[in-house]
């Protein structure tokens, strides 16, 4: 009887997904029966030809790969997987997760031990680090990332006020379909915050375990591109609206951090960073630009 469904949504992910299913058979404790991994892909059906025929390969009838037939964000591909998992519980990784520990076992019995547990993460390794981040309400970017910080440094995971990464998460399956799953009108960012925020309202906890250790291979912390910041404006845009935040507030938050942070850099002599802070003002002051006009035309 199958436990544990493994989940991975993938996206032109051909660099990272083998090392990632192999780290999952390297450190499964489970029997395999117990067991099963699911792909979910975004990509091109060129891409998804050549994923099917390697993973074939090498793994046989192992995996499960599934097609999604339109690339409408990363919950919206979790959701599709965790609607055909046979297990009680999912695991929900990205493609670029190394495993370094052996979790399944404890991960259930975490559950098990716990009814009202429905969600787990993990010490991510890669980027900054964080293996939780404030919430956008509570976020005053140059303040609460410094406490964020060290916060991650020292272990210490307040679910009020924190979402546990993305990156790699375990679900109650049944729990997660009690509060709808992923919303899918968000494409991408800010689902961990959304569903952390669903799962206390019902009553349910989360939970961050430092002994369950994985590499995120983010690389350096480069400029985001105009795209994806657009997509992650218009994520943050839906969350505040959908809890009746002041999304005007968060975005004002933002010019203040960056306004600091450029003041800062620039009495230390850091030019590389008051280049990427200028950057990002510069796309923060648009988007308020953007919100006056759209008041003034209503």
């Amino acid at each position: 009887m199958i436990q544990l469904s493994i989940i991975i949504v993938t996206y032109n992910s051909l660099q990272y997904i083998f090392n990632c299913i192999e780290s999952i058979y390297e450190f499964n404790d489970l029997d395999e029966s117990k067991f099963e991994i699911i792909i979910v892909d975004n990509s091109s059906i060129e891409n998804f030809t050549e994923m099917s025929r390697l993973l074939f390969d090498k793994y046989k009838n192992r995996i499960q790969l599934i097609r999604n037939e339109e690339n409408k964000g990363f919950g919206q591909g979790n959701n599709v997987g965790i609607k055909i998992a046979k297990g009680k519980y999912v695991c929900l990784s990205n493609p670029d997760i190394l495993f370094r520990v052996p979790v399944f076992q404890k991960v259930l019995k975490l559950f098990q031990d716990n009814k009202d547990l429905a969600m787990i993460g993990g010490k991510q390794i890669g980027g900054r680090n964080s293996s939780f981040l404030n919430r956008p309400e509570y976020d005053f970017f140059v303040f609460t990332a410094i406490l964020s910080d060290f916060l991650n440094i020292v272990n210490l995971y307040f679910q009020n006020y924190f979402y546990l990464s993305g990156a790699l998460l375990f679900i109650d399956k049944e729990k997660f379909i009690e509060i709808g799953l992923f919303d899918e009108n968000i494409f991408l960012y800010f689902e961990e915050s959304d569903i952390t925020k669903r799962f206390l309202k019902n009553g349910y906890s989360t939970k961050f375990v430092k002994g369950f250790i994985y590499d995120h291979l983010v690389g350096g912390r480069e400029i985001t591109s105009e795209t994806v910041f657009d997509i992650e404006i218009d994520s943050v845009k839906k969350y505040c609206l959908k809890y009746h935040y002041n999304f005007r507030s968060f975005v004002n938050r933002k010019i203040i951090s960056y306004r600091i942070m450029i003041c800062f850099c620039k009495l230390l002599g850091k030019n590389d960073r008051v280049r990427k802070s200028e950057i990002y003002l510069n796309r923060f002051l648009k988007v308020k630009s953007d919100l006056v006009l759209n008041e003034i035309k209503m």
